[in-house]
């Protein structure tokens, strides 16, 4: 692969790339936004280190696009690349924050947007590890704004519910980091950064997979400090990466806007 490194962006501008008056015409037409908070850390030795900020940047991109197609205007606001990943730190290269730091970087940002005049907020989940911290981080938003209204949609079992009709593996319900579903999203985001070369085949065993059906009705968190991502997985892939396709990637992306869409719909235009 050559060492350059080329980004093509499709779709239309996040804050990041508007300008002032850009975000002050926006403004005239919304006041909702969309904010991806993703992670620095291992997606196996073919993907990059930012890849959940880069589909979450992406996400939101579509989201915005096909929500436009409607008149319904939506900015996406910069992806926050940090997030909770301490489980990724026997491998080279992540960066994590802690929980009560991501909180706070959540809480100046939308603080920001807010004094801009932004009131409806979704927090766009583009890191599973996130997730227990964006619903606290939501829960004390909406104490401290309560004109304000916050979401945080959780896309992933809707799209995981889908792959045994979408990817190829014959193991369809154990692709999960890095495996075929993420690889193949990654191809139709940035195919540049992805090295097919390197896509490794690795299945959790059963005892060690936390995605496994548990022997008990109900949900129940589970935490264990020294089983790690590097203790389940040495090359840091959960599945067949090399079954991926960005022809699956665009389907995956469909789902999972269409879904997206159909959210901020409900919760934010149609009530």
């Amino acid at each position: 692969m050559s060492p350059d490194i080329l980004y093509t962006v499709k779709g239309p501008k996040n804050l990041f790339e508007m300008t002032w008056e850009e975000v002050e015409e926006a403004l005239e037409k919304t006041d909702i936004v969309i904010l991806p908070v993703g992670s620095v850390e291992q997606h196996g030795p073919h993907l990059p280190l930012g890849s959940d900020s880069i589909q979450g940047t992406d996400m939101a991109r579509r989201v915005v696009a096909e929500l436009a197609k409607e008149g319904i205007t939506v900015v996406a606001a910069p992806t926050i690349p940090f997030g909770v990943s301490h489980h990724h730190m026997k491998f080279p290269g992540p960066i994590t924050l802690s929980s009560d730091t991501l909180i706070a970087v959540i809480w100046e940002v939308v603080d920001s947007l807010y004094h801009h005049g932004f009131r409806r907020f979704v927090l766009l989940l583009s890191h599973g590890g996130n997730l227990k911290t964006m619903l606290v981080a939501a829960q004390d938003l909406s104490i401290e704004y309560p004109d304000a209204y916050f979401i945080v949609p959780d896309w992933i079992p809707v799209q995981s519910a889908m792959y045994p009709e979408v990817l190829k593996s014959e193991r369809p319900n154990d692709e999960h980091h890095s495996g075929e579903g993420e690889t193949a999203r990654m191809l139709a985001s940035t195919p540049n950064l992805v090295n097919m070369e390197k896509a490794p085949v690795y299945y959790v065993p059963v005892e060690l997979d936390p995605y496994q059906p548990r022997p008990y009705p109900g949900s129940v968190a589970r935490e264990h400090g020294e089983v790690g991502m590097k203790e389940m997985t040495p090359t840091g892939v959960m599945g067949n990466a090399k079954l991926a396709t960005a022809e699956t990637g665009e389907v995956l992306y469909g789902i999972i806007t269409d879904w997206l869409c159909s959210v901020i719909k409900a919760e934010f235009v149609e009530k």
